[in-house]
């Protein structure tokens, strides 16, 4: 997944409006969903009406799966960076606890 650094930062960005979002009440949740495709769109102008379908439908996979593995946990995720480190990918996170 992802071909170069920028791209899995990208993906990584995606994972984790996800689970910010999946943390949200659920009356929440649709509100947050729209705010985020419309910033979506505005940053990726030349993609199609397919392509932001398949980036919703995949926000909304993100979502349901969070619900499912992690259902108790509503911890936001502030910050998430990737790095290559001796040739190999890691990822840095900061968290904070919803209450």
């Amino acid at each position: 997944m992802g071909e170069d650094i920028a791209e899995k930062q990208e993906l990584l960005n995606a994972s984790v409006s996800a689970w910010n979002i999946a943390c949200l009440k659920d009356d929440k949740r649709q509100q947050a969903i729209n705010k985020f495709m419309k910033e979506y769109k505005k940053l990726n102008p030349t993609f199609t009406k397919d392509d932001f379908k398949d980036e919703e439908e995949n926000l909304r996979l993100l979502i349901r799966q969070k619900d499912e593995l992690y259902p108790d946990i509503s911890i936001q995720i502030v910050n998430a960076i990737v790095q290559e480190v001796d040739g190999k990918n890691h990822i840095a996170v900061a968290s904070a606890k919803m209450e």
